[in-house]
Order: C-alpha cells, then structure tokens, then sequence
C-alpha cells in the first residue's frame, strides 16, 4: 500500500506514545528523527510499511530499546484469554463456526495500541460484543472455505498479541478441515506484534502444525527481504491468511498470493486500499 499524507501524523504519534512508554527524556530527539526520515523517504508510490519499517528501527535505537510494548503484550494477552470463554460461546452458538471464529479473530484486531482510539487493551472488554454484533462487513468466508480441506495448506500470518489468543480459535477451525496450518510470526519485536518469545503465552506453539518466523524486523513482511526458505513456505500455500493492517500495507503491492485479509480497518488509508469503510470488520480474498 502507498504511503499517504494521513500516515504521517499516525506514524509520528506511535513514535512519541514509544517514547513515553520506555524513554520519554528522548522523546524530542524520537521525533526529530522520525520527521527526518519521513522526509527523506515519502516520495511518490513508497510502501507505506517500508517506510514505517525504516522509522521504528532507528526510533528503537534511540530509545535504547527492543521492544517498547512489551508489557502492553504481556496485558493485551491476558486480557484477551479473560474474554475466552464469551469468544468460545459466539462460535459455539453460530450456525457457521468457520465464520464466527473469523469475526472473532478479527475482533481481537483492535489490541493494538500507539494509534488514535486504541490506548488500553481493557477496552476489548467493553468493544467485543459490539464488534461481534456488527458481523463481518465485508465477507469472503466462502470464499476461503474453498481453499480449505485435506491434503491443503494454509500460511497463516500472525499480527498483534492478544489478538493472538482469538487467532487460535480461528486455526482449530481452520484444521478441522483437514487442512495443515503454518504459522508466522515477527522474527523481531516491533510494534505490538507476536514473537516466538509470546508463543507460548498466546498457545500459538500448540495451535500450528508448524511454526516459523519471518527472520527480520519489518512492520508487516518486507518481501525485499524475506528469505528463500519463507518465499517457498508463501508460495507453496493453497491460501495464505494474512492478520491486520500493516501485513496488508506490505503485501498488497506484492505478486505473493492468494491471500485472505482478515482485518478491523482502524484507519481511512487501509480501509480505502482494501475497498472498505474504517471500522469495518474485514475479511476479503486477493487472487
């Protein structure tokens, strides 16, 4: 996805909500280097991930810190795992599991913090039957339901943590099917998004029939720089799932496909490259 003038001010101010999390005496010195190299690098068509990729690395350096959010992870996964139990009755009671347990992978979406109207993990706790209520706005579960069965293959691309936790009821699903689950996660900590140091905490380690990670720091997956190994793992696949925004900002400029974006479009920029509306609740097929 193209970078936009409205991602300036949304990167900016994950910068500073980092700063204050973990280094607020070296907020002044985070932004300035954050509008520098915003500087240097919007210029027309850049990938908006590749761009936020560039600008958390150099932010994390100078905060003197690996991973900022840690212990909003650590919350974000124990509130989800409180919700469990409501999760598990939404599918049980659902005439189509594989659809309520999409719905509520994608609830689990909005755990992610440093971005306007998403500062607490608690808030799912209050926002859940909401967003299950609202059902999936745009829905392509058929769709995926085709790409699914014995002998097949899915890729499933993990996002944040606690996110993490319903994304787990999605692939218990997904392998009733008969169909062989890979899971991928960040290869280092960025943003709010799983590592394999949080596999274990979110049952992702039980949930898989194999589980990778990406090899590289990148917000989403940066296809210039992904490895022969997991370029085959991608290919290989009858469908890749793909969790949250910033796994669709880096691969929707790409050839890598098919891919089943299931996200909660959190802002206008996402929600108009994958033809939503922002808040909508995602799932849409790209052949």
């Amino acid at each position: 996805m193209e970078l936009t003038p409205e991602c300036i001010p949304c990167l900016l101010g994950r910068v500073l909500f980092e700063s204050e999390l973990c280094a607020p005496d070296r907020s002044s010195e985070a932004m300035r280097t954050g509008l520098a190299i915003l500087y240097e690098n919007y210029v027309s068509g850049v990938n908006s991930a590749e761009v936020a990729t560039k600008l958390h690395s150099h932010v994390y350096d100078i905060l003197g810190c690996d991973d900022p959010y840690i212990e909003l992870k650590e919350r974000s996964d124990i509130v989800a795992r409180s919700l469990l139990d409501r999760a598990n009755d939404f599918i049980d009671r659902s005439t189509d599991r594989l659809e309520a347990a999409v719905l509520v992978a994608i609830a689990g979406n909005v755990m992610d913090f440093g971005i306007p109207g998403h500062d607490d993990p608690e808030q799912l706790v209050n926002d859940l039957d909401t967003i299950l209520l609202q059902g999936l706005n745009i829905n392509d579960v058929d769709q995926l339901k085709d790409k699914l069965g014995s002998g097949k293959k899915a890729v499933y691309l993990t996002d944040n943590c606690g996110e993490s936790v319903f994304d787990r009821l999605l692939v218990e699903e997904i392998r009733k099917t008969g169909t062989r689950v890979i899971g991928i996660v960040k290869g280092a900590p960025v943003l709010t998004d799983v590592t394999m140091d949080e596999v274990h905490r979110a049952g992702l380690d039980e949930a898989f029939d194999e589980l990778l990670d990406t090899g590289m720091f990148a917000v989403g997956i940066d296809v210039k720089k992904i490895s022969s190994n997991l370029r085959s793992v991608l290919d290989d696949a009858d469908i890749i799932i793909s969790k949250g925004m910033a796994n669709f900002e880096s691969l929707s400029d790409s050839e890598i496909g098919p891919i089943m974006y299931l996200l909660r479009a959190k802002c206008r920029p996402v929600a108009k490259a994958i033809g939503a509306k922002k808040g909508d609740n995602v799932a849409k097929l790209f052949v």
